[in-house]
C-alpha cells in the first residue's frame, strides 16, 4: 500500500507518494495556494511523474538489445513503481527503487535509482542518483515531468500566462506524430516572443513541444497580471518538453535527459537518441528545483 510523506519548511509544504515517488503536493503555507496539478483524471491522472528509464514513447512499445525484443510502454515503469523511504525527516525526504527479477524482464540492466527531496525556504529541490551495480554498461533516460497549475492566482486568466526561458534559444520546437518525434523537420520558432512563449489556447494542439539542445537551465512560468510565478532549475537535460491537453488548467514544464523514439526508429536500443551510457559501478546525477515566488 502505498503512503504519502510530507516535508515543510517555513514557506512551502511538499507531499510525496511511495508510488512513482511522485510529488503530489506543492502549497505555499502563506497563502494555502497550490502550486501542484491534483491529478484530477479528467484532464490527467498524474501529477509529476518521474520518467525511467526511458523518456517518451518507443516505436510499438518495445526496443531492441541485440535480437531479443522487450516491451517497455510510455515513459518507463519508475512512476508505476512502489519505491522504498530510505529517510524522512522534517524537510526531506529519501527513496530508492532498484532492479528485481521482475524488471530484468523488460529492462535487462541492474540498476539502483534514488531521489531525494528537500525543502529549503520557498524552494523545492528533487535530486536523482542513477547508479549501475550491473558488470556491463547500462543505457537508460531520466526526466521529471511536474505539472502547475493555471492559474496561480485567482484573477488571472489562462491565457495571461507565459513561460520564460533563462536564455535566447535558437531552436525551436520539434513536434510528435503518433507519439513519435519527428526531428527531420526544421524547428518550429513562431511560438516564440523573444525568449518567451504564450500559453494560447491552441499552443498544444499537436501535442507537446520539444525542445533540443536547450542553452537554458532556468525556465520560468509567469504572468502578465500577476506577480505569482514558479521558477524551475535544472542540470544535465539538454532535452524540455512543454505539455498539457488542450484547453487543460495546468502545464507541464519537463526537462529530460531523453526522448521519445523517431519516427524512423528501428527499435535498436543502442541506436536511440538520448540515452545516457553509464559504466559498471558509476553513478549518474541529475536534479532540477522549484522556486515558488
Amino acid at each position: 500500500m502505498s503512503e504519502i510523506i510530507e516535508i515543510s519548511s517555513e514557506f512551502i509544504k511538499a507531499k510525496i507518494s511511495t508510488k512513482g515517488a511522485e510529488l503530489k503536493s506543492l502549497l505555499d503555507t502563506e497563502s494555502y495556494k497550490e502550486y501542484l496539478w491534483q491529478s484530477d483524471s479528467k484532464w490527467w491522472g498524474r501529477s509529476a511523474p518521474i520518467l525511467f528509464p526511458i523518456v517518451g514513447k518507443l516505436m510499438d512499445d518495445k526496443y531492441r538489445i541485440g535480437n531479443k525484443y522487450y516491451p517497455m510502454s510510455q515513459h518507463g515503469f519508475a512512476r508505476d513503481a512502489e519505491f522504498q523511504v530510505v529517510r524522512a525527516e522534517s524537510d526531506s525526504a529519501h527513496f530508492k527503487l532498484e532492479y528485481s527479477e521482475e524488471t530484468l524482464k523488460f529492462y535487462p540492466f541492474k540498476f539502483i535509482l534514488e531521489v531525494k527531496f528537500k525543502v529549503y525556504g520557498p524552494k523545492l529541490f528533487v535530486d536523482y542518483e542513477v547508479r549501475n551495480v550491473d558488470r556491463r554498461d547500462m543505457l537508460f533516460s531520466i526526466g521529471s515531468h511536474p505539472a502547475f497549475n493555471i492559474p496561480l492566482d485567482d484573477t488571472d486568466k489562462p491565457t495571461d500566462y507565459y513561460v520564460e526561458f533563462e536564455e535566447e534559444e535558437h531552436g525551436g520546437a520539434y513536434y510528435l506524430e503518433n507519439g513519435l518525434v519527428n526531428f527531420h523537420t526544421a524547428p518550429d520558432r513562431r511560438m516564440f516572443n523573444g525568449r518567451k512563449i504564450a500559453l494560447t489556447k491552441d499552443l498544444f494542439k499537436h501535442d507537446a513541444l520539444i525542445f533540443k539542445d536547450i542553452v537554458s537551465t532556468k525556465v520560468s512560468l509567469k504572468s502578465i497580471s500577476s506577480s505569482r510565478s514558479v521558477v524551475l532549475d535544472f542540470e544535465n537535460c539538454p532535452y524540455l518538453g512543454l505539455w498539457a491537453p488542450e484547453g487543460a488548467p495546468f502545464i507541464c514544464i519537463e526537462p529530460w535527459t531523453g526522448v521519445a523514439d523517431g519516427i524512423d526508429s528501428k527499435n535498436d536500443f543502442f541506436e536511440k537518441e538520448g540515452l545516457v551510457t553509464l559504466e559498471s559501478g558509476k553513478c549518474f546525477q541529475s536534479n532540477y528545483s522549484v522556486f515558488i515566488n
